[in-house]
């Protein structure tokens, strides 16, 4: 069956542009790694020199070809491209590798290029590679426009954009007789998306798993929406380089890539069942535990055994700190420990066998059958100096050793449980290592690494288990509401408070009683009507922070003390704008009866990401909110069960749970106030930013207080617009 990447990533032939007899040159590299590679369709060099190269005719031009190439691999200056795509499209030719710098990385110059460039090739439907790429790979049929010599064929997929990182994970795959089934330098990810790439991936049947080096996505979130239906069958380990500022600098400098926000970025990658790491020494290591061992199964934990207290405390110590699940061993399971042990040994987890390897090995076998046999255990780290008994102590025990290598992965392989496995020997050849090798055990040399491999096996269990997609949280309206209507003939951005509650008690959102009033007389009969102690806010677009300008007055009593509150806060905001050089627009004060002290205060707010389209926020709420820094993400939609999830992610859960006797909040009364304004948010897409803050959780109910709303800077004022800007954002 084929697919539309086929033509760069399964060609059956390849014009190289710009061959040269320069070895220095990459169109000479090309043809070699071709050749090199035993590249199992036709290959076809084009310089206007003619002549020969490497023994293969070249042509002066791709008119001269006697058939037409399915991939133009392009290897001239940047200012030529364009020219030589019209030439591409003429001829027929539906995929081009440009390998050429100088496009949107340089600057404004090079980015008109790019478009040029870009042009160009919709024109003619020419899907594009890079620019700014290092090349592809297809082991399987022997395509290599990389360069780099003799790569094993294997079961990791990689896209990266950086060739030097590229080629670091492909040689370390080599020294661990790891190989790679196609790569792509994926470059400035101009034509050709990330999420385009594990769509052809996904249906590769040499690719197990898929590892990523990322600077910024074009499209992220159509790429965490591939990839989390992607993720269901085949592992994704992704590097990502711009997490810090100067990260982002470097990277737009490298490939124009807009790194986006990093903190973002992780929560989406989670919900999309991608692993993360955070070193480069990881991504191979990582990747090729998931392609090889089974997840973690969720519900399940991990048991360490080591041969030494030292490893076993340092591995119980990094598994913790990852938040890896740990294993109790059942009473049964560790009773026949003891027995097979001795009293000197500890039979818990840590399991340290307390020497009784040192003259049989072969004792890790028996251990190993007990545990994998346990209901609750998911998965297996074995540490210390495994595969070097016999260097360590006696030859005599190699024999033994290999065998229980060979019996431990057979164990495991039966069990459908991980296994991972740390030794001091892991640099050397060792043959009771190379037989868990052979049978598919990831041996590292890295306690810390080792943790991270099987918290990542821990994650993957638990993404599988709760894959489900959750329910549209919200249906499409026909007709903008009149508060978004009204704000946008009015040529602002801000919705007034008024406003912005009344769209998300539309979606359920229990709001703080309050009235609006816009005189002084309308605020002194309010005040006459309650009797309990009132909170006065002023309502203005131009101040949604009203603590910041004094727009706030708390615990009023009495209706003379409510004349001067209004007073003083529409005052205080006139004084706020006139310092600013802004108009107050002041449209009243809403005033309410004020709430007792909640258990908790929370914020629940909605953000339109450049690159993941609406994010969740949940964290701790209230006036000091950018101090507690205290927030968990989440990419929308998403479903009940994420959403009490959430509460559970942010230090504030300790209030909700119940902190000192004090009762605990009502948690599914916040998991329906979060999805009503995560609906409320879909709902209006031209809303940008949607915030609740503080929300005051009680034992009994939730309330919002103060409701904040931005909307986007895109003008709609027809139907015709708005239909047409949505065929815009499909596209």
């Amino acid at each position: 069956m084929s697919q539309p990447l086929d033509p760069i990533l399964r060609p059956r032939s390849v014009a190289v542009i710009g061959a040269s007899r320069n070895p220095r040159k990459r169109g000479f590299q090309a043809l070699r790694a071709l050749l090199d590679s035993e590249y199992r369709g036709r290959i076809y060099p084009v310089s206007r020199n003619g002549g020969e190269v490497l023994g293969l005719p070249t042509a002066k031009s791709l008119e001269d070809l006697e058939d037409t190439p399915d991939l133009a691999f392009i290897c001239t200056p940047a200012d030529s491209v364009p020219a030589l795509l019209e030439m591409c499209g003429r001829r027929g030719v539906k995929g081009a590798v440009v390998s050429a710098v100088g496009f949107r990385e340089s600057g404004e110059e090079g980015a008109a290029l790019e478009r040029q460039m870009l042009d160009v090739a919709g024109q003619y439907g020419i899907r594009l590679v890079g620019p700014n790429t290092s090349g592809v790979m297809n082991t399987s049929i022997g395509l290599n426009l990389v360069g780099v010599k003799e790569v094993q064929s294997g079961r990791l997929a990689l896209l990266s954009q950086s060739g030097n990182l590229a080629l670091d994970v492909i040689m370390w795959a080599a020294a661990r007789s790891q190989g790679i089934s196609i790569y792509v330098g994926v470059g400035n990810e101009a034509d050709i998306a990330f999420h385009e790439y594990l769509e052809y991936l996904e249906t590769d049947d040499n690719t197990a798993a898929i590892l990523m080096y990322v600077e910024g996505f074009r499209n992220g979130r159509k790429f965490i929406e591939v990839a989390k239906r992607v993720s269901e069958t085949k592992p994704i380990v992704l590097l990502k380089g711009g997490r810090s500022e100067r990260g982002v600098v470097a990277a737009r400098s490298h490939t124009g890539a807009i790194a986006g926000s990093y903190p973002v970025l992780r929560s989406s990658l989670r919900q999309g069942g991608v692993s993360e790491v955070r070193r480069s020494d990881e991504l191979l290591l990582v990747g090729e535990v998931l392609a090889g061992q089974p997840p973690v199964p969720a519900g399940t934990g991990v048991v360490v055994i080591t041969d030494g207290g030292g490893h076993g405390t340092l591995a119980a110590d990094a598994l913790a700190e990852l938040g890896v699940e740990i294993a109790q061993l059942s009473t049964a399971s560790r009773d026949r420990l003891r027995e097979l042990l001795g009293r000197a040994a500890s039979v818990d987890n840590p399991i340290d066998v307390a020497g009784a390897a040192d003259q049989h090995p072969g004792i890790f076998t028996k251990v190993l059958e007990i545990v994998a046999a346990d209901a609750a255990v998911g998965g297996v780290l074995l540490v210390g100096l495994f595969g070097g008994y016999a260097v360590r102590f006696a030859e005599e025990l190699a024999g033994e050793e290999e065998q229980a290598a060979s019996a431990m992965a057979e164990i495991m392989a039966q069990a459908g449980k991980t296994f991972l496995v740390h030794s001091l020997y892991s640099a050397t050849t060792a043959g009771p290592l190379r037989c868990l090798r052979d049978g598919g055990v990831p041996v590292l040399g890295s306690v810390e690494v080792a943790a991270r491999c099987m918290r990542a096996a821990q994650a993957r269990g638990l993404f599988l288990h709760q894959r489900p997609a959750p329910p549209p949280m919200a249906l499409p309206r026909r007709t903008e509401p009149p508060s978004i209507v009204t704000a946008r003939r009015e040529r602002r951005t801000v919705l007034v408070e008024t406003e912005a509650r009344e769209l998300v008690a539309e979606h359920g959102v229990t709001v703080a009683p309050a009235t609006l009033c816009r005189t002084e007389d309308e605020v002194v009969a309010v005040a006459a009507e309650l009797s309990e102690p009132l909170a006065i806010r002023v309502v203005s677009p131009a101040m949604p922070h009203k603590t910041e300008v004094g727009g706030v007055q708390l615990n009023i009593v009495g209706v003379d003390n409510a004349r001067r509150a209004f007073r003083q806060v529409v005052e205080s905001a006139a004084t706020y704008a006139m310092a600013r050089g802004l108009a107050p627009d002041v449209r009243g004060v809403l005033v309410g009866p004020m709430l007792p002290p909640p258990l908790a205060e929370l914020i629940v707010g909605v953000r339109h990401d450049p690159q993941f389209g609406p994010v969740l926020t949940v964290g701790a709420g209230g006036i000091a909110v950018e101090v507690h820094h205290d927030a968990s993400l989440r990419g929308l939609p998403i479903g009940r069960a994420e959403a009490l999830e959430m509460l559970d992610e942010i230090r504030a859960a300790r209030l909700l749970n119940g902190y000192r006797g004090r009762p605990a909040a009502n948690r599914e009364a916040i998991a329906d106030l979060i999805l009503g304004v995560a609906a409320c948010a879909l709902s209006h897409p031209e809303i940008g930013e949607l915030e609740v803050n503080p929300v005051f959780a009680y034992a009994d109910r939730v309330v919002a207080l103060d409701v904040r709303g931005i909307l986007r800077a895109v003008t709609i004022e027809t139907p015709e617009e708005q239909k047409e800007q949505q065929e815009k954002s499909i596209a």
